[in-house]
């Protein structure tokens, strides 16, 4: 009798060690992989407790991403697993934009973002910016507002008249029938209504700031969202305009219409000469910048389209018909798209130049140019 009762014991003593020790495994191997233990108990302080073993986690602050985790026996480490942040962001973050130490990445979603604004559509773009390895996490909102609404859901027959401002109006009323931002860092919320306020790049040297604007409100300080630095964007320049100012006022042809890239307008310098830098130690007259394809005369204002998304400089429209300036520190590039059919691309001196008296006597075009158009 004695002698079954100790085979009996012998089995139940044998499956226990052989049931614990396929639990040990099972969470050495987890915890090897970087995974979290199924067998052991959560505790309050993120670590976890088997029968006999300990699994120490550590997360990427304000993060549900595991930076490293460890398993230890008898006073001894183990199994455990290192995380690289960048790693961890490739695979599960690719729905926020993160900065760390300056450096930005997913920064398409801030484009994707601003898009669904002009398109009048509700958006959310989420930031990490890691700094130090601390993490200050923003949230930003588009909300539509009543008129917004109103114009999405009425039919194409269906006329939706804006409301006017009302001088009793208050800051709620706005966000409430215009719409609004709302911005969340680490808890802390604003809203700024869509009527007063815009979102927008601003460069300064190298560092980018993504900032509220307003037309309409005194500002004693920017709101700024984010920053980051220009070298680490999606930003491309392969060359430097430099325009050297003469003593003339005169109008230089330096392209006609139809001679460089198939384009239907002409290429003119105002008061000036430019020059073209390519890698600091190459330079280049524009004429012979575009006689040899170093850059074309769209390449130019589509540059000139770049700079001014990220703010490196200011942009003006105008209601002739659709033309714009695009206006540097040092100089100003003008493409006319007037009613009366001119559209060609001005260089000239800093500050507006569409109401130079030399650009408003068509004159400047000669006239074989005028034939072509």
């Amino acid at each position: 009798m004695k002698k079954k009762i100790f085979i009996i014991l012998g089995i139940v003593i044998v499956l226990l060690v052989v049931i614990y020790g396929i639990i040990f495994f099972v969470d050495c191997n987890n915890v090897s992989n970087g995974k979290l233990p199924i067998f052991a108990i959560k505790s309050d302080t993120e670590n976890y407790h088997g029968l006999g073993y300990t699994v120490n986690v550590k997360y990427y602050k304000d993060t549900n991403d595991i930076e490293t985790i460890d398993m230890s026996a008898f006073g001894k480490t183990i199994a455990g697993a290192i995380f690289n942040y960048d790693e961890v962001n490739n695979n599960t973050n690719n729905d926020i934009i993160i900065i760390e130490d300056g450096k930005i990445q997913n920064e398409n979603l801030l484009d994707t973002f601003l898009k669904n604004v002009d398109n009048k559509e509700p958006s959310t773009l989420k930031m990490n910016n890691i700094l130090n390895g601390n993490t200050e996490t923003t949230t930003l909102e588009y909300v539509l507002g009543e008129n917004d609404i109103k114009n999405n859901t009425s039919s194409e027959n269906t006329t939706v008249n804006t409301a006017i401002p009302d001088k009793d109006w208050i800051y709620e009323d706005y966000q409430k029938y215009y719409g609004y931002f709302k911005m969340t860092k680490n808890d802390k919320e604003e809203k700024f209504d869509v009527y007063h306020w815009g979102i927008k790049r601003q460069t300064t040297e190298n560092t980018v700031q993504v900032i509220f604007y307003s037309n309409t409100i005194d500002l004693a300080e920017i709101p700024v969202i984010f920053e980051y630095n220009l070298d680490s964007s999606l930003y491309e320049k392969t060359y430097d305009l430099i325009y050297h100012g003469r003593k003339d006022m005169g109008i230089k042809r330096i392209a006609k219409n139809n001679e460089f890239d198939n384009i239907d307008y002409g290429l003119y310098t105002l008061a000036g000469d430019v020059t073209v830098t390519i890698e600091q130690d190459m330079v280049y007259s524009l004429e012979n910048a575009l006689n040899q394809k170093i850059i074309s005369v769209q390449g130019i204002l589509e540059q000139a389209k770049l700079d001014a998304k990220y703010g490196i400089c200011e942009v003006a429209f105008y209601s002739d018909g659709g033309s714009i300036e695009y206006r540097y520190k040092d100089y100003t590039i003008l493409k006319f798209n007037s009613l009366d059919g001119n559209k060609d691309l001005v260089i000239g001196m800093p500050g507006s130049i569409i109401n130079n008296e030399q650009l408003k006597n068509e004159n400047y075009k000669d006239a074989g140019e005028k034939n072509i158009q």
